[in-house]
Parts: structure tokens; C-alpha cells; sequence
């Protein structure tokens, strides 16, 4: 038998049940103006990265952020998940799939982050951590179209370009 332990007055109301509620809110510079992109539509490496990294490339700590993307490439969501350090930025692998989990009509990912030093040349530990999400998005079943690092001058490195992302299912 339980122990019941509440008072009669939380018995009586009974318990509180927590909608979880999503809102999407236009992307905000720092001085708060609404954020543009040439295009929303990111359907090969050089394009994405030429769209996604002015959003993180100014930034003097990592940035780790995720874009979800619908079946035609078209971006619908940004999230910034983390900041971290000149050298680094904490990742947690489930987190990286909420955004993606959420957003209506999303149907695969890319996750981006920044090298504040200005050189987007993957460490081993950004290898790992794509072999990581890889692994985790087909448990899923939600595409990672590719991981990201963008640098300065418009530098970028695409582990889908430099063959580092594993098999693509079929069709997609």
C-alpha cells in the first residue's frame, strides 16, 4: 500500500499536468533587428554553409547550432544549442535531435559549429562526434545531412563533401 504523504488540498485539486508548448520567433541579430538569408533552401554544402555560418562565424567561443530541413533541403528551423569555449563547446547528443523532433515537416538535419580560430579543419574529436550523431540520427530515422565547421574568409569544412558522413539511405 502507499504512503500517501500529500495534503488533503493538493488531494482535492488532484495534479498538475505540463503542456509542453513550441513557439517560433524570427532569429534576432545582437542590436535585435530580424535576421535575413539569401536563401532558404540548402541544397548542397557551399550553399549551407554559405547561409548558416554568418549566424555562429562572428562568434569568439564555439558555437554548436542545428538546422532542420525539410524532404527539398528548405530550412525551417535554427537552433543554437551550445556556446562554449575558444577550444570547445559541450554537445549533448539528444539534445541535438529535440529541435529536429519538433519542428513540423522536418525530415533531416544539419548541424553546424564554428572554429573561433578561423581554421574550419576538423579536430578528432569533431570526427567523432559526427560519427556519434550519424549513429544516433538512424536510430532515429532522421537524416544528418551533414556536419558543418565554418571558419573565416568564408572557409567551411563538410564532412558530406570530404566523404566522412557514412552510407545515405536510399531515396533520400
Amino acid at each position: 500500500m502507499l504512503n500517501e504523504s500529500h495534503s488533503s488540498s493538493a488531494s482535492a485539486r488532484g495534479h498538475r499536468v505540463r503542456e509542453l508548448v513550441c513557439a517560433y520567433r524570427p532569429l534576432r541579430d545582437s542590436d535585435g533587428r530580424v535576421v535575413d538569408v539569401p536563401t532558404v533552401m540548402l541544397t548542397d554544402p557551399r550553399t549551407a554553409a554559405a547561409v548558416l555560418a554568418p549566424l555562429i562565424a562572428d562568434q569568439s567561443v564555439e558555437v554548436f547550432g542545428v538546422a532542420c530541413v525539410s524532404t527539398k533541403h528548405r530550412l525551417l528551423a535554427w537552433h543554437v544549442l551550445s556556446r562554449g569555449t575558444r577550444a570547445s563547446t559541450p554537445v549533448s547528443m539528444p539534445d541535438v535531435f529535440v529541435p529536429a523532433c519538433l519542428t513540423p515537416g522536418t525530415t533531416g538535419l544539419m548541424v553546424v559549429h564554428n572554429h573561433p580560430s578561423g581554421d574550419p579543419t576538423p579536430s578528432p574529436d569533431d570526427a567523432r562526434l559526427t560519427l556519434r550523431l550519424c549513429a544516433a540520427a538512424d536510430v532515429l530515422d532522421l537524416p544528418l545531412l551533414d556536419h558543418l565547421i565554418v571558419g573565416d574568409e568564408h572557409r567551411y569544412f563538410s564532412f558530406r563533401e570530404a566523404g566522412l558522413m557514412g552510407a545515405t539511405p536510399a531515396g533520400r
